[in-house]
Formats: C-alpha cells, sequence, structure tokens
C-alpha cells in the first residue's frame, strides 16, 4: 500500500491545532493574534479533521475487508495494537505522576477525576460511550475511544459504502452533513461538550463520511488535479475557522483531506510532504496528542503551586507545555508507540506462517 505523504502531515497539523486550543485555554494567548486567534479558537476541531482522516485512510488500507468474524478479528487486533499500547503507558505515567504529586504536597485540581471507577472506564476503552460523566486521567483519549467504536463497526460499514455509485454517494454525504448539524443542534440545547459526554455521536457521522470519500474518489474525472482541491477546501476551512463556523470548517477539512488524497492516487508530488520536519511530526502525531494531557496537568499542578498564572506569562507557558509535551511524545514513540507496532507486525508474520503450517500461532 503506497505511503500518503500529505495525509501523514494532516495528523500533524490536526494535533497541532488541538494543542494550540488547550495552550489558549490556559494561557489566553489566541487574542494577541488577530484573526488567527479564531482558528485557534477553533482547535477542538482539529479532532473532527482525525475522525475523517481516519474513516477516509481505513477505506483505503482494506479496500477488500470483507464482514466476517475472521477478518474481522485480524482488523481489530491490528487496530487495538495501534492505539492501545500509548494509551496504556499515558494512564500509568498519568498515575505515576499524580501519586509523586501527593508524595510531594502538590495536588492535583478535583482529584476525583484520578478515581477507580474512571481508570475502569479508560482501560475498556468505553469512557466516550456514556459511561463517563466528567474528564478523567488522559483525558483526550475519549477520541480514542470514539475511534475504538468505529473500528468495531468498520468492516460492517465499509462493506455497505464501498460498492455505492453515483447515487449511493450522492444520498450518504447529504445525509453525513445533516447527522454532524444534528449532533451540534443536541449539543448546544444539551449543554453537552461531545467529548466524554457524546463523543461517539460527534465521531460516527464524520467517520462514515470520511468511508464514502473513496467510493467517491472513483466518480471523479482522472484528469482533474487534486491539489487544486486540497488547496480549495484548505483555505475553506481556515477562513470558516476564524470566522467561527463549525459546520463548515469541518466540511471544508472534508473537501480538503478528499483533494490530498485523489492527489495522493494519482501519485502528485507531495506539498505538506515538502516541509523539513512534517513528516516526522506527522509519525509522531498520535503520541503528540495522548502526551499534551500529561504535561498540560504537570505544568497546572506546578503553576498553581507557585501561585503563577500563565495568563502572566503566555510565551513562557506555551513555550514550556509544548518542549515538555514534544519531549513526552517522542519518548513514547520511540519506547512504546514503534515497538508496539513492530511487535504486534513481527506476532502476524508469525501466526500467517502457522497458518500455512496448519498449526496454532504462539504469542
Amino acid at each position: 500500500m503506497k505511503h500518503l505523504t500529505d495525509l501523514t502531515c494532516c495528523r500533524a497539523i490536526f494535533a497541532a491545532w488541538v494543542f494550540a486550543y488547550h495552550a489558549n485555554l490556559q494561557s489566553g494567548y489566541a487574542h494577541v493574534l488577530g484573526m488567527a486567534g479564531g482558528v485557534v479558537d477553533r482547535g477542538a476541531l482539529g479532532v473532527d479533521g482525525f475522525f475523517i482522516l481516519s474513516g477516509m485512510i481505513l477505506a483505503y488500507a482494506h479496500p477488500d475487508l470483507q464482514p466476517n468474524f475472521a477478518q474481522a478479528r485480524d482488523f481489530w487486533g491490528k487496530r487495538l495494537a495501534r492505539i492501545y499500547p500509548v494509551h496504556l503507558a499515558m494512564i500509568v505515567a498519568m498515575a505515576l505522576m499524580v501519586g509523586s504529586a501527593w508524595a510531594l504536597g502538590l495536588h492535583p485540581r478535583d482529584p476525583q477525576r484520578f478515581g477507580l471507577d474512571e481508570v475502569l472506564n479508560h482501560l475498556l476503552l468505553v469512557h466516550a460511550w456514556g459511561f463517563s460523566n466528567r474528564w478523567a486521567w488522559n483525558y483526550p483519549s475519549w477520541s480514542i475511544s470514539a475511534e475504538w467504536a468505529g473500528y468495531l463497526l468498520f468492516p460492517y460499514l465499509w462493506a455497505l459504502l464501498r460498492g455505492q455509485n453515483g447515487t449511493g454517494v450522492a444520498i450518504v454525504l447529504p445525509l453525513t452533513l445533516l447527522g454532524v448539524i444534528a449532533v451540534r443542534v443536541i449539543a448546544h440545547q444539551q449543554g453537552l461538550s461531545l467529548t466524554f459526554d457524546g463523543g461517539v455521536m460527534r465521531f460516527f457521522p464524520e467517520f462514515i463520511a470520511g468511508i464514502a470519500i473513496m467510493p467517491l474518489l472513483r466518480l471523479l474525472p482522472s484528469n482533474l488535479d487534486g491539489r487544486l482541491v486540497a488547496l480549495a477546501g484548505s483555505l475553506g476551512f481556515v477562513v470558516a475557522a476564524a470566522w467561527n463556523e463549525e459546520i463548515l470548517t469541518i466540511a471544508a477539512m472534508w473537501v480538503m483531506l478528499a483533494g490530498l488524497m485523489h492527489a495522493g492516487l494519482q501519485e502528485r508530488p507531495a506539498v505538506l510532504g515538502r516541509i523539513p520536519g512534517m513528516r516526522w511530526l506527522g509519525e509522531v502525531s498520535y503520541s503528540y496528542y495522548m502526551s499534551f494531557a500529561l504535561a498540560e496537568t504537570l505544568q497546572a499542578t506546578i503553576w498553581r503551586h507557585f501561585a503563577v498564572s500563565p495568563h502572566d506569562h503566555k510565551a513562557l507557558y506555551v513555550f514550556t507545555t509544548t518542549a515538555a509535551t514534544l519531549g513526552i511524545a517522542t519518548l513514547t514513540w520511540l519506547l512504546v508507540e514503534r515497538p508496539g507496532m513492530r511487535a504486534y507486525a513481527a506476532f502476524s508474520q508469525r501466526r500467517a506462517r502457522a497458518r500455512l503450517r496448519g498449526i496454532p500461532a504462539r504469542s
């Protein structure tokens, strides 16, 4: 399967956008950026970009996945091996950090969020399914919980969408857009954050819309340069985000990602991939996204202990939080994420060889 560099780089952009949003919540730096501050204020939508990207990449990477238990089981195992080691490592690291803070007399805010009931929800990856009632433990992982729900259903969703013609896609895409709008309306009426208290509702319309990109691309003219489509989408999503138009931002991100996928299938030269370091940042983006809560919790505890407000030292807070998050992410990527993927790849090879010999595989 051809590696699509620009889509890997999009992971870096979405992770950085979410991080910038959270750093602004603590330090309030966005107002000094002018119109660009509006884009920072909408950084939570980077998660929606991940949801669309996830559906599209899974459909690209598994074109022939069949909805039978044997193939679905292998798919689930591969996806769990991809997300769970880092997820578990962050829970362990958070527990060690909170325990050490208590021993030193540095008490985290709202200690109830580190209760045993919440850690069980996190370990089972169900904390965005309606089982949790607060931000808890490694709180960005609510989106991983929602993704896991999508992984469980993906073999069956893809079987329904894979063979759609123009009429089918023309029906699915407006329905998913209506789903996105409906979820936002419900959230506004009921005061939901659409994270731990509605993450799967937020996730599925965008995930399905991402899956639908692949059958859609078969209908586009082969000579339509995907990079132009991606450029239009990227400009649209920046303008819509700056104007605080959530639905238009999500729709524009969908167009941007569809264009980049189309360009990749056309074997057009990478655009984002030409930026030095972008591909590497994309590779570590999952560890980065999963690490920022650890750095943020540590920073909040230290700054509160010394009675210093991040709002009074914006640049220092952003710099130290960025450095801490990148450091934790790099270590996690090197020591947990990559070894975990290599271990599962080796296990899969042993299992494939064992199947050829007709004997059970050993883990």
